[in-house]
Formats: structure tokens, C-alpha cells, sequence
């Protein structure tokens, strides 16, 4: 093979570079979602309109990674009720596919509405919407993963806790967002106080990997944001799909599916290729208090080697995977499955996520009883 000049590889890896760019900016959109979709004849309404509540808007500049080239901006809701300051900070991370909307369901909110109730426990709350989705910024699909969107976390509480005087910071995720909120975790202990971890165990359900395989869609090409969305390592759930993939039939009010499928987001190919990195043995090195709330039906992680229909068995493997510092605890839903925030138990799990937050994490004060 004939050896080519120093001169000849210099010039193939500027282009290379200056390709890679022209993709980067071509690819660096904002927010693409439109306005919130309801069923017919279907009231919706937010935390925001809960009488006696505060809330802002609030949009904060954020880095993929140390010294990137680009800012991006995330956009949340800061709540609270009363005097902001001393309050616990409860800032929840949305898992692949799903925006805000997830942890303030605006249909019947009394009842699925996370936010509504960790405000009237008296929590302040941040609820935004991940880089790739909702009226965050979209940046290129491939730089999406766990430990970039784990560094997104951190400069959003940053920006928080540097602009209030909160009394504590819990991160609350769901499914990719609890791998998130773990990288965060064990990225930055000293920055919160306590984890809650929703839809996820250390598993992945073979039999859900077949069916996303099968089950979604390039975003440009297809779906809501066709045309509007120009970046091809975006997908999204085919229509119809996420009732029978999400939840316990005969735990679900249909008109809840409906709604998650008239405001269905996208996942990104990076998250899809990261999210199993955090399936392994990280979180040995917590250092705060952790709790798990899974279903036992949960097919995204529910399957295989671990079933969670076997509440034993399963509080067993989790333990496996949590030092002493980290006071883990673990509660196991009866007839429920990934989305446990949108079955018809889903006021009980939220005070099961609260009364751990206030044993283990205070709320406006101590905590009840302190890890360690």
C-alpha cells in the first residue's frame, strides 16, 4: 500500500472536520413541539393554575460538555407555594419520549399530576423539558447521552440553588431520567440530597428491545414533527403503540393513553445507545439516600433475568447494587406497569415518593430520618 503525506491526511481530516461542523450547526435546532393536545371535550390544566401557587418560567443556558462550542437553552417551570426560600427543591427528569408533560399530566392533574401533589406537601418544584424535546433546544441527536444530559442537570440545579436558598435538592427521574439523575448523582453528591428513581431497575426487558426495534419511527420522516425536524438520529413512538408497551390495562383510564399519545416526544439515537451503561454496577459509589418505585409489570425493565411480579426477588437484585451510604430503599406496584405516574393508583405512588422525601431528605426542615 502506498504511504500517503503527512500533507495528503491533513487536508482529508480538515475537510472531515469542517463536514462534521456544517452538521453540527445544520443539525443545532430549537424547540419544534407545538401547542399541548387534548381529546375532545377534555379539560387540561397545569400546576400553574392551582390556586395559591407561584410559578416562572424560567430558561437557562446550559453546555453539552466542559468548553463546548455551543450553549443550548433548556426551558422549565419553577413552582412553589409561599416563601420560596428554605423550601426542598424536587427537580424532576423526564424519561426517552416524554417531555414535562409527564411529571404535570394535565389531564384530570388532581390525580396524575405530580407536581400538584409534591406542591401541596409544600416542595418547590422544577419541571423542564430535556435538550431534544418540548421548548428545550434540539441539539444533534448522537450527543444526547447520559453523562451529557447528567452535565445538563448539574448547571440547571447550579443555576437554581445559586439564584434561591433551598433547604435541600432531590432529583426525581423516570426510566432514562433516573440513569440521568444517577450519572448526576454520582457525578455531583454534593449537590443533592436524595434520588428517586421511577421506572427503572438494573435490567433491560429483552422483550422491549425487540419491541422498540419495531416500534418507532425516524422523527423528520414521520410523526408530529415531519418536516419540521430536519436531524435524522431523532425517532419517535409509532402511533398507537405506547398503551400497550406503557401500562396495566386494568389500571389505566383510556383517555390518559390517548393524551400520552396526542403529546408523544422524541428519543434521541444517543440516548438509546447509552441509557444501558447505568444497567450496571455504578451505582455501588452513591453516596446520597436512593429510593426505587417500580411496577411490577414494567416491561421496559421488567424481564429476562429479573421479574418483577416477584417483589422478593426483585427487592433482592436491586440491593445488590446499593452501598450502605446510599440507605436504598425499594416498593413494588401492584398492577402496574412503566408509567406509574398515569395509572389510576398514581395519588398513593406519589405519597409513597413524598413520604420517602421527607423521611429521608427533610422538607422545609430535617429530615425524619436521616441516612446514616
Amino acid at each position: 500500500m502506498r504511504k500517503r503525506s503527512k500533507k495528503f491526511y491533513f487536508f482529508t481530516g480538515t475537510l472531515g472536520v469542517l463536514a462534521a461542523l456544517v452538521l453540527l450547526i445544520m443539525f443545532r435546532t430549537g424547540p419544534v413541539s407545538g401547542p399541548l393536545q387534548s381529546a375532545p371535550g377534555v379539560p387540561l390544566a397545569s400546576a400553574a393554575d392551582m390556586p395559591g401557587v407561584n410559578c416562572r418560567d424560567q430558561t437557562i443556558a446550559v453546555e453539552l460538555g466542559e468548553g463546548a462550542w455551543f450553549d443550548h437553552d433548556v426551558v422549565g417551570t419553577l413552582c412553589w407555594t409561599g416563601e420560596l426560600d428554605g423550601k426542598t427543591l424536587a427537580v424532576m427528569v423526564s424519561g426517552a419520549g416524554y417531555d414535562s408533560l409527564y411529571w404535570d399530566f394535565p389531564y384530570q392533574p388532581d390525580t396524575y399530576s405530580f407536581t400538584r401533589a409534591a406542591l401541596r406537601r409544600g416542595l418547590a418544584t422544577f419541571n423542564f423539558d430535556r435538550l431534544g424535546m418540548g421548548r428545550s433546544d434540539r441539539p444533534f441527536g448522537l450527543s444526547l447521552g447520559v453523562d451529557n444530559q447528567a452535565h445538563v442537570l448539574a448547571q440547571i440545579i447550579k443555576t437554581l440553588t445559586g439564584a434561591h436558598r433551598f433547604g435541600a435538592v432531590v432529583t426525581i427521574g423516570h426510566s432514562f431520567g433516573s440513569t440521568i439523575a444517577l450519572a448526576h448523582a454520582l457525578g455531583h453528591p454534593r449537590d443533592v440530597d436524595g434520588i428517586v428513581f421511577t421506572g427503572f431497575v438494573h435490567n433491560s426487558n429483552p422483550g422491549f428491545n425487540l419491541a422498540m426495534r419495531d416500534g418507532v419511527d425516524l422523527a423528520a420522516f414521520k410523526g408530529p414533527f415531519a418536516g419540521a425536524l430536519l436531524d435524522p438520529t431523532y425517532m419517535i413512538s409509532k402511533p398507537d403503540t405506547r398503551g400497550g408497551t406503557f401500562y396495566t390495562a386494568a389500571n389505566t383510564d383510556p383517555t390518559v393513553v390517548r393524551i400520552d399519545e396526542l403529546n408523544r416526544q422524541t428519543t434521541s439515537i444517543g440516548e438509546v445507545i447509552s441509557m444501558s451503561k447505568y444497567f450496571k454496577d455504578q451505582s455501588k459509589a452513591l453516596a446520597v439516600p436512593a429510593f426505587t418505585l417500580i411496577g411490577e409489570d414494567d416491561f421496559v425493565v421488567c424481564g429476562g433475568a429479573v421479574k418483577c411480579t416477584d417483589h422478593a426477588a426483585i427487592i433482592a437484585w436491586e440491593a445488590r447494587f446499593f452501598p450502605p451510604a446510599a440507605c436504598h430503599e425499594i416498593t413494588v406496584l401492584e398492577d402496574t406497569n412503566h408509567n406509574a405516574n398515569l395509572h389510576l393508583n398514581a395519588p398513593g405512588n406519589f405519597q409513597l415518593m413524598l413520604d420517602w422525601i421527607e423521611r429521608r431528605v427533610g422538607n422545609a426542615g430535617p429530615p425524619a430520618q436521616p441516612c446514616g
